[in-house]
């Protein structure tokens, strides 16, 4: 489809994600210029509309749109928001174009609707309201961020995502209702134990309410896939002589995988079945010769460490993180979900049917609300550790080593693979300093780190004077790559370079500006030559008769000895003609484009006196100003500079070894073959 051309379109809201000034949708493409799309695995697409009329998940809508292929920002070690979205069939982006708009009530989704309000109604006057409604409908759109934040700490984020666990106690309460009806109708039970397996007649039943809340929650990624796996453990339990677990995870996964080949590329699917064959081991290796309460604790924490130490390798890869408390709290959290929460949280909904339980619930929150505050007075440092990045060759070999210790009677050979992962990492060669230009759009963030400190220059922009940078690339990445920040300097004001200062104040790093800025980022910086762990910093005086912001910036050499980068922030051509004649510290390997390459920058004599080997732009990808200018680009091509640009390269990583320096790109690096533009 051609970018800018508009289409006429069929769609159905999904998700409202954002309704202020314009709705913000996630939705189905029906058709596209009359033409049909796939029936079983529609398109998604996020797209921005005006409607004076209120919207709903289900609304069928016809109107004009703009559609372009999803793209987001590229960066390393952060959430990857693209092959998120390309994993969730979310692959264009969209505006409404003209003021055209058709919309008509969907009565396809009316039961979930209708499920979801009913479960909002009947608990919306209590305390915990946000995490009763996900539990029982999978929708965590209530939640806030804190309060997503504070239960990923406690390492029991994963409750309140429908899996497994979930629908393994909805099985189990259909089973033992149906079980509990069929026992007490005596005179149906008798002639139906001679000719069937009651036991089949009961799991049939917790299959129908386990199928049952999973098409309420709208048959998340997650849930299906539970469910999958539920359906083929059975299917295997009944046909087999035996109960084969281990053929049951392989089937659940050929079917998972048949259904959906991409959710390879969701953490989730990892994570669950990990868990599953962590749960089959510990009960194939221990025996539970007693019944009784302390049996049953016993059983329950031995399973919880074997999950926590087996899933371990998966948390530090994906989240670079550990739950401190985890253990303990899942511990006291997963009994009291399966045996308590869930079963009251079911039985309270059905008899709000038939009865006001007001005083029920409110008794049952006051509990639980008692509890969670309770939870709430752990330290914060006490809850999570961030780690340094976990590779991929570090996950690797701690699985290796655990199936040998696990399934081998040679464990001590579980040594080998952490021995040769380690090796490898302390033989590979390390760079001296590195220099990382984000890809945050139109805006600039640079870092300069070197034996684990780190030297920032500009926080990127702020969009819709609320979103940065910051919480979602340069703190992630910085805590992941282990760089301790020490100093910081913003090149001048302009929210694009600014963007983040707020935020970036908020995670403490305010003593970062004392040697560079000591008045604060809004009165300039101080010039002046600066050692910093035996890199040499060179900030140039400030612009002399030029009033202007831009050329005001704050301009940073550095360099080795041998390699130099310059950091020219928003600088003309004019500020450039001044620091040629004050006869500043120019001369560079690398150059960051003054004012993201603009036509107004970067001039001949400017590229002369820096004599980069290669220029980095850091611009928004088919952003309004279109940078860089074609003009610049060709001035660069002219002086035989390599030019790369963070739009079309995301971010752009540069490593400086002791006689060579070595170039990495996001979007090349993080990008699997058929995610490439």
């Amino acid at each position: 489809m051609h970018e800018n051309q508009p289409h006429y379109s069929h769609i159905t809201v999904v998700e409202i994600i954002s309704q202020r000034d314009h709705y913000y949708l996630k939705v189905q493409l029906n058709k596209i210029n009359q033409q049909s799309q796939s029936i079983i695995k529609p398109p998604l697409a996020l797209i921005t509309l005006k409607s004076d009329q209120l919207l709903e998940v289900g609304d069928d809508i016809l109107t004009w749109l703009y559609l372009s292929k999803y793209r987001s920002q590229k960066n390393y070690a952060v959430f990857d928001k693209e092959r998120y979205a390309f994993s969730e069939r979310i692959f264009y982006k969209g505006k409404q174009i003209g003021s055209y708009i058709e919309i008509s009530k969907s009565k396809n989704t009316h039961v979930i609707k209708s499920y979801r309000q009913f479960i909002k109604n009947t608990y919306q006057s209590s305390a915990l309201n946000w995490l009763y409604y996900p539990l029982l409908t999978g929708d965590r759109s209530i939640m806030s961020y804190d309060q997503k934040q504070q239960l990923q700490q406690f390492g029991i984020s994963h409750l309140l995502a429908i899996s497994g666990l979930h629908i393994g106690l909805m099985f189990s309460i259909g089973f033992f209702i149906t079980r509990a009806v069929l026992t007490g109708l005596n005179f149906v039970v008798k002639p139906l134990g001679q000719q069937l397996n009651l036991s089949l007649i009961y799991s049939v039943g917790g299959f129908i309410l386990a199928f049952s809340y999973v098409y309420l929650s709208g048959f998340v990624v997650s849930a299906t896939r539970a469910l999958i796996m539920l359906g083929c453990y059975l299917l295997i339990y009944y046909y087999a002589k035996q109960a084969l677990r281990w053929r049951s995870i392989l089937f659940a996964l050929v079917c998972v995988l048949l259904i959906e080949p991409f959710s390879l590329l969701n953490p989730g699917l990892y994570f669950s079945f990990t868990a599953v064959v962590i749960i089959f081991w510990v009960f194939s290796v221990i025996a539970i010769a007693k019944v009784g309460v302390m049996s049953l604790i016993q059983t329950l924490v031995i399973l919880q460490v074997a999950l926590f130490i087996g899933l371990l390798p998966l948390s530090l890869y994906y989240f670079n993180g550990i739950s401190v408390i985890g253990l303990v709290v899942n511990l006291v959290a997963i009994p009291i979900l399966g045996f308590i929460i869930m079963p009251s949280l079911v039985l309270l909904s059905v008899l709000s049917l038939l009865f006001d339980v007001t005083i029920l619930i409110t008794v049952f929150d006051y509990l639980l609300q008692h509890a969670y505050q309770s939870l709430l007075l752990v330290p914060g440092e006490y809850r999570w550790l961030d780690t340094t990045k976990f590779s991929i060759q570090w996950l690797i070999s701690s699985y290796i080593a655990i199936g040998i210790m696990c399934f081998s009677s040679w464990r001590v050979m579980a040594c080998l693979p952490i021995a040769l992962t380690f090796l490898d990492q302390y033989l590979q060669p390390k760079p001296l300093w590195q220099l990382d230009v984000f890809d945050v759009g139109h805006g600039s963030m640079v870092l300069v780190s070197r034996r684990g400190k780190g030297f920032i220059y500009d926080l990127g922009p702020v969009y819709f004077n609320t979103f940065t940078r910051i919480n979602s690339t340069l703190v992630p990445y910085i805590t992941s790559m282990g760089v301790d920040v020490e100093l910081t300097l913003i090149s001048h004001m302009d929210k694009d370079h600014a963007g983040g200062l707020t935020d970036w104040l908020h995670h403490g790093y305010r003593h970062t500006f004392r040697l560079l800025q000591p008045n604060g980022p809004e009165h300039g910086c101080k010039a002046g030559r600066y050692d910093f762990y035996d890199l040499t910093l060179t900030v140039s005086e400030s612009a002399e008769d030029l009033k202007t912001d831009n050329d005001n910036s704050c301009v940073v050499h550095i360099s080795d000895g041998h390699f130099s980068v310059l950091l020219p922030g928003d600088i003309s051509a004019k500020r450039e003609s001044q620091l040629i004649a004050q006869q500043s510290v120019l001369k560079s390997t690398v150059l960051l484009s003054p004012h993201h390459g603009s036509n107004t920058s970067s001039s001949d004599a400017f590229i002369r006196a820096v004599a980069p080997e290669l220029v980095i732009h850091s611009t928004a990808y088919k952003g309004q100003w279109q940078l860089p200018h074609p003009r610049v680009i060709t001035r660069f091509a002219d002086h035989n500079v390599m030019q790369y640009t963070t739009a079309a390269h995301g971010q752009v990583n540069i490593a400086f070894y002791a006689d060579q320096y070595t170039i990495n790109l996001a979007r090349d690096d993080e990008s699997y073959w058929f995610l490439k533009d």
